[in-house]
């Protein structure tokens, strides 16, 4: 009839349908497949604000517990500084009794090397005495050397001299 020949068109056609089918299948696919991910994206952003608050959650425990370590190092600082204080002042006061009581050792200690020393000097000064004494009468007891004569020597002078005592050994 007049230049078209329908098996070629209906092939043509059946073609294209082909092609549009296989075109509309792709198209549902990427579709489906499209809103499979548009679904992960919406659950990842969910996750992801999930995970966000989270951290912010982390961040602001995370900063108390730094508020909380800071408070709890300067209260220590505090409780040392106190506590060096506190030994600073026990140890000036024991110190101190301990130098009062140095004092009244050293104290007793004089009085009594003072007594000890008093005391030996008395018995050593009665003992001189008493050989001062006896040196006195011993010395009363020996006779005068005679005056010299003129042309005497020593010798001539203390013949006989010293007097003998009771054992001839001089005095006693």
């Amino acid at each position: 009839m007049r230049g078209l020949d329908a098996g070629k068109v209906y092939g043509y056609l059946d073609l294209l349908a082909d092609q549009v089918q296989a075109t509309e299948l792709e198209l549902r696919e990427a579709k489906a497949k499209n809103e499979r991910l548009q679904a992960e994206l919406q659950r990842g952003k969910a996750e992801l604000q999930r995970m966000k608050a989270e951290l912010e959650q982390h961040e602001q425990a995370g900063d108390k517990v730094n508020e909380q370590v800071i408070q709890m190092f300067s209260q220590a600082q505090l409780v040392v500084e106190e506590m060096v204080q506190d030994v600073s002042r026990d140890a000036r006061e024991r110190i101190g009794q301990a130098r009062a009581e140095e004092r009244k050792i050293v104290a007793a200690a004089m009085d009594t090397a003072g007594e000890q020393v008093r005391s030996y000097a008395r018995t050593a000064h009665a003992h001189m005495q008493e050989i001062v004494d006896s040196f006195a009468t011993e010395v009363d007891q020996i006779r005068p050397v005679p005056p010299a004569e003129p042309g005497q020597t020593l010798a001539d002078r203390t013949k006989g001299w010293p007097p003998e005592f009771g054992s001839g050994l001089g005095p006693a």
